[in-house]
């Protein structure tokens, strides 16, 4: 078995993370490690690596794409989570561990720098953050998974065999690695690339990403096969409280993006490419035309979907402009196609027209390029298969080409999803409704005050299995409006253990007109809502609840280490 881990082991060490010609060499431990660490340049060359593993803009889809294992959007063919299709993986997690490794020798040796600690104190919160955040996606990947201090060597037996750690010991590790990081870093508008670089504020947002994660999904699963016993919900929901709290009440530069247009203002946000001056903007990737870094959203986003499109759960989860729910499935009845888009654009909060095209928004301004109707019934890389087509991330000022030519930043943490976070665990916490927080979100897109309304009085109510306050209804409401497409409901319905929102269900579309197509005969359900995938799922979706939570530790490592375990249902 011990030549078995090392030969396996071995060949984990020349895996890469990188394509540049730095990151291409072998690990440092193998290069003349001794001469290395000596000064603060060495480490922030050495920590700039793991910038790669941020989120960014797709170049081959739609950034909302990434969000496709939700109700808020779905392709032609179902997804394969959703679907409980996901399959026993054969490999390993090498991809997932390199990186931890790679971070850890930087953990290791750090001390070693001769330079004066203030010189390099920033590169090393920015190394506690990346560990942070390289575990925090195999805790939602695996669960519970081995953590390790240190950089493994092939003589360290016993810990390259060991069983997995209580995902409660991982996510305290996460959160313990934030606290340091928020220590030593730079505030945003000091750090050395300023909102391009991490820093406080943006380590913060994460910690109360990551508290209010772990707090519902220990108390959702509590009762089921991926809850932890003994586990304090509570404990999680005071993290992410206190973290939102240091940044509302701290000495920080953050603030809600507003012009006073709220008719613009929430779209201009995400189309942006200089972010660096907008406080709202905690951390993201920057892009840059000029030297030829940027990414294709216009192109996806405007006249070419390819099979994405936006659904009718997502679009009936809105209120309307005066704050009172919607009976759209009423109106559906009569009004229909184009016209139905103009009602949302006219009677619906405004994040809504800002997400989804509307007939006559000029989606290139250079070539007057108009949006008419969706293209529902176009070729495959133009086809929208709902009616409602994501217009989020686009820039009407920008190429709509397949050129690499947009450079709208991908904004990786902002103060209004903090807000939500921070809304979402005092309610759970205590019951206290963040009313002023929350009222700053509203009021960017014009909408009346926050309101807490009855769920029953709902005529789009959504079940989640189990029975929430209307408070906690409506924060969640709140948030997937706010932070529709960011690529943060797959984790929000996962903590939640809110299946109920898709099991044995399909996603829907917008209510079609014969009218306006009178030569297509489209699929459309009981309503006439288009129902694209009526055939594939005619009894909806398969998600299994008791195994698609997580993934299946990959079959590789259960051979090489017997003292780990599958995860549920695997």
């Amino acid at each position: 078995m011990k030549s078995t881990i090392k030969i396996f082991f071995i060949l984990t060490l020349f895996s890469g993370w990188s394509c540049t010609d730095f990151l291409d060499r072998p690990p440092l431990d193998q290069i003349g490690i001794d001469d290395y660490w000596k000064s603060s340049v060495d480490l922030k060359n050495y920590t700039a690596r793991f910038y790669e593993s941020l989120p960014y803009h797709e170049n081959n889809l739609s950034t909302a794409g990434r969000e496709a294992a939700t109700t808020n959007v779905t392709y032609r063919t179902a997804n394969s989570i959703l679907n409980g299709e996901t399959t026993l993986s054969t490999g390993s997690w090498q991809s997932g561990f390199a990186p931890v490794r790679s971070v850890n020798i930087f953990l290791d040796n750090y001390n070693k720098c001769e330079d004066p600690y203030s010189s390099w104190k920033q590169y090393l919160g920015e190394a506690q953050f990346f560990k942070a955040w390289i575990y925090f996606d195999l805790v939602q990947t695996y669960g519970d998974v081995p953590w390790y201090t240190h950089a493994l060597t092939p003589d360290d037996e016993a810990e390259l065999i060991k069983p997995r750690d209580s995902r409660i010991v991982v996510v305290d590790s996460i959160l313990s690695l934030l606290d340091k990081a928020i220590i030593n870093l730079e505030k945003r508008d000091e750090a050395p690339w300023g909102n391009n670089s991490i820093n406080k504020e943006a380590a913060l947002a994460f910690k109360s990403r990551v508290a209010l994660f772990e707090g519902t999904w220990q108390k959702y699963h509590g009762d089921d096969e991926f809850g932890t016993a003994g586990a304090d919900p509570d404990k999680y929901f005071q993290a992410c409280v206190d973290a939102g709290n240091e940044l509302i009440n701290g000495d920080y530069n953050v603030g809600i993006f507003s012009t006073g247009n709220p008719d613009q203002d929430y779209f201009d946000l995400f189309k942006t490419g200089d972010m660096g001056a907008v406080s709202e903007v905690l951390l993201y990737r920057a892009y840059n035309i000029g030297e030829f870094i940027g990414h294709n959203q216009n192109y996806y986003n405007t006249t070419t979907p390819s099979e994405l499109g936006a659904t009718w759960e997502y679009v009936s989860s809105h209120l309307g402009s005066d704050g009172e729910p919607i009976d759209y499935l009423s109106i559906a009845q009569d009004v229909k196609g184009n016209d139905f888009l103009e009602m949302l654009a006219s009677e619906v909060d405004l994040r809504l027209r800002q997400s989804i095209w509307i007939p006559g928004d000029v989606q290139h301004y250079p070539s007057d390029v108009v949006f008419d109707y969706p293209p529902i019934f176009a070729g495959s890389r133009e086809n929208n298969p709902t009616g409602f087509q994501v217009k989020k991330y686009a820039n009407p000022e920008q190429e709509l080409d397949y050129a690499n030519a947009n450079d709208a930043g991908r904004i990786i943490f902002r103060y209004g999803e903090v807000l939500l976070n921070y809304a979402e665990a005092l309610e759970e916490l205590n019951g206290t409704v963040a009313y002023d927080q929350l009222n700053l979100l509203r009021e960017r897109a014009g909408m009346p005050d926050f309101e807490v309304l009855s769920q029953d009085a709902d005529p789009n109510k959504i079940e989640y299995g189990y029975p929430i306050s209307d408070a906690l209804y409506e924060i969640r409401r709140e948030r997937r409006v706010e932070l529709a497409f960011e690529v943060l409901r797959e984790q929000d319905w996962k903590r939640w253990a809110a299946h109920e929102l898709f099991l044995n269900k399909r996603p829907k579309g917008y209510p079609f007109s014969s009218m306006e197509f009178p030569d297509e005969s489209p699929v459309v359900d009981e309503n006439g809502l288009l129902d694209p995938l009526q055939v594939e799922l005619s009894s909806g979706y398969n998600f299994i609840p008791g195994r698609n939570y997580l993934e299946s530790v990959p079959q590789t490592e259960l051979t090489l280490n017997p003292n780990l375990s599958q995860n549920p249902g695997w």
